[in-house]
């Protein structure tokens, strides 16, 4: 059975497009660039953490080392006004948690500590 010139061309374009797939995921970045370490906020009292997300589930709140209490939430920065922020989807459940006064913005998220931190790390 013989050929025909359309067959031929969609073998040649799949097989060129097979070969460059390869060729880019060899030679491409090693992915997504994935989070190691979460900086986490005390709602309580305003102390900040750090604790590796690698190869590992973080269930949230997160536990304090130092009170036991599962206060900590994770936070993020805007670089435009240089504010810690946190995610609108963890502000409800802040509500069910003694805040220390004025340090998170129920509203917007935005949590009222230094620009600078220097989170102390747990693990």
């Amino acid at each position: 059975m013989k050929s025909k010139p359309v067959q031929i061309a969609i073998i040649v374009i799949g097989l060129l497009v097979g070969v460059i797939g390869v060729v880019l995921a060899m030679s491409g970045d090693s992915g997504p660039n994935l989070v190691n370490k979460v900086i986490l906020v005390d709602v309580s009292n305003g102390d900040t953490f750090t604790v590796s997300a690698k190869g590992r589930t973080i269930l949230l709140p997160y536990e304090n080392p130092e009170t036991n209490e599962r206060t900590l939430y994770p936070i993020t920065k805007n670089e435009e006004d240089e504010s810690w922020y946190l995610r609108r989807r963890h502000l409800p459940a802040i509500e069910k948690v003694e805040t220390k006064s004025g340090l998170v913005d129920k509203e917007t998220g935005r949590v009222s500590i230094d620009s600078d931190i220097k989170p102390k790390s747990i693990d």
